[in-house]
Protein backbone atom coordinates (compact mmCIF):
# COMPACT_ATOMS: atom_id res chain seq x y z
CA UNK A 1 0.00 0.00 0.00
CA UNK A 2 1.25 3.65 -0.53
CA UNK A 3 0.43 6.21 0.94
CA UNK A 4 1.29 9.66 -0.64
CA UNK A 5 4.60 8.93 -2.14
CA UNK A 6 5.36 6.46 0.65
CA UNK A 7 5.68 2.72 0.49
CA UNK A 8 3.55 1.37 3.83
CA UNK A 9 3.35 -2.24 4.57
CA UNK A 10 0.20 -3.01 7.44
CA UNK A 11 0.07 -6.09 9.44
CA UNK A 12 -3.53 -6.04 11.44
CA UNK A 13 -2.86 -9.10 13.56
CA UNK A 14 -0.86 -11.59 14.15
CA UNK A 15 -0.77 -13.92 10.59
CA UNK A 16 1.68 -16.01 8.95
CA UNK A 17 2.38 -13.09 6.76
CA UNK A 18 3.30 -11.15 9.46
CA UNK A 19 5.30 -14.18 10.92
CA UNK A 20 7.71 -14.88 8.01
CA UNK A 21 8.22 -10.74 7.42
CA UNK A 22 9.77 -11.06 11.26
CA UNK A 23 11.26 -13.70 10.76
CA UNK A 24 12.72 -12.17 7.63
CA UNK A 25 14.21 -9.52 8.79
CA UNK A 26 15.60 -11.17 12.04
CA UNK A 27 17.24 -14.00 9.96
CA UNK A 28 19.12 -11.07 7.84
CA UNK A 29 22.18 -11.20 8.44
CA UNK A 30 23.79 -8.20 6.08
CA UNK A 31 23.68 -4.83 6.63
CA UNK A 32 21.12 -4.43 3.80
CA UNK A 33 17.45 -4.24 4.95
CA UNK A 34 15.27 -7.03 3.69
CA UNK A 35 12.03 -4.90 2.53
CA UNK A 36 11.99 -1.67 0.41
CA UNK A 37 8.73 -0.16 2.69
CA UNK A 38 9.19 3.60 3.55
CA UNK A 39 7.36 2.58 6.99
CA UNK A 40 6.18 -0.99 8.50
CA UNK A 41 3.27 -0.99 10.81
CA UNK A 42 2.03 -4.15 12.92
CA UNK A 43 1.64 -6.36 16.16
CA UNK A 44 5.09 -5.46 18.17
CA UNK A 45 7.55 -8.16 18.16
CA UNK A 46 8.90 -7.91 21.55
CA UNK A 47 10.56 -10.49 24.29
CA UNK A 48 7.73 -12.43 24.85
CA UNK A 49 7.07 -12.99 20.81
CA UNK A 50 10.73 -13.64 20.00
CA UNK A 51 10.78 -16.61 22.00
CA UNK A 52 7.92 -18.27 20.06
CA UNK A 53 9.81 -17.06 17.11
CA UNK A 54 12.73 -18.74 18.58
CA UNK A 55 10.46 -22.31 19.35
CA UNK A 56 9.50 -22.23 15.68
CA UNK A 57 12.64 -21.39 13.98
CA UNK A 58 14.07 -24.08 16.36
CA UNK A 59 11.14 -26.65 15.13
CA UNK A 60 9.76 -26.69 18.12
CA UNK A 61 6.38 -25.18 17.39
CA UNK A 62 4.62 -25.20 13.86
CA UNK A 63 3.49 -22.15 11.89
CA UNK A 64 -0.10 -22.63 13.32
CA UNK A 65 0.92 -23.10 16.89
CA UNK A 66 2.98 -19.98 16.67
CA UNK A 67 0.05 -17.78 15.34
CA UNK A 68 -2.44 -19.51 17.99
CA UNK A 69 0.35 -18.69 20.47
CA UNK A 70 0.85 -15.06 19.65
CA UNK A 71 -2.94 -14.30 19.37
CA UNK A 72 -3.66 -15.63 23.29
CA UNK A 73 -0.95 -13.25 24.09
CA UNK A 74 -2.75 -10.33 26.25
CA UNK A 75 -3.62 -7.44 23.41
CA UNK A 76 -1.88 -6.80 20.57
CA UNK A 77 0.27 -3.56 20.65
CA UNK A 78 1.04 -1.60 17.88
CA UNK A 79 4.69 -0.88 16.61
CA UNK A 80 5.69 1.61 13.76
CA UNK A 81 9.04 1.10 11.99
CA UNK A 82 10.27 4.30 9.48
CA UNK A 83 12.72 2.67 7.74
CA UNK A 84 13.80 5.53 5.31
CA UNK A 85 14.87 9.26 5.51
CA UNK A 86 11.93 10.35 3.53
CA UNK A 87 9.58 8.27 6.57
CA UNK A 88 11.12 10.12 8.98
CA UNK A 89 10.86 13.62 6.95
CA UNK A 90 6.66 13.02 7.40
CA UNK A 91 7.01 12.33 11.36
CA UNK A 92 5.82 15.82 13.31
CA UNK A 93 6.70 16.92 16.93
CA UNK A 94 3.29 17.30 18.34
Amino acid sequence: MTSGELKVLTFDDYTEEWAEFILTNRNNRTDNPVHDYDIVKGPIANDRVGLQLWKFNNHDIDMATLIKRLKFMKGITIQYYFGTQKAIDHLVRL
